[in-house]
């Protein structure tokens, strides 16, 4: 795969997670939470957005379901 066609897969992906992600929902955490969830959404690592929360992936991972974010590769 070249470059071009990995940086338009990652702006695809970006796209899903913005467009299923919960704003609402989002919102109304407290900041911490919610900056780790719009990073995550933005770049797609969940070990760093993990870590910006202060929680385990495991953790986290349930907050993104909570938040309607899809997970895509």
């Amino acid at each position: 795969m070249d470059i071009k066609k990995m940086i338009k897969a990652q702006e695809e992906a970006r796209q899903v997670r913005r467009s299923t992600a919960n704003w609402e929902f989002i919102k109304s955490l407290p900041p911490k939470l919610r900056i780790a969830l719009e990073y995550y959404i933005e770049t797609g690592d969940i070990y760093n957005g993990a870590k910006l929360a202060g929680m385990g992936v495991d953790e986290f991972n349930e907050l993104r379901i909570k938040a309607g974010i899809i997970a895509v590769d």
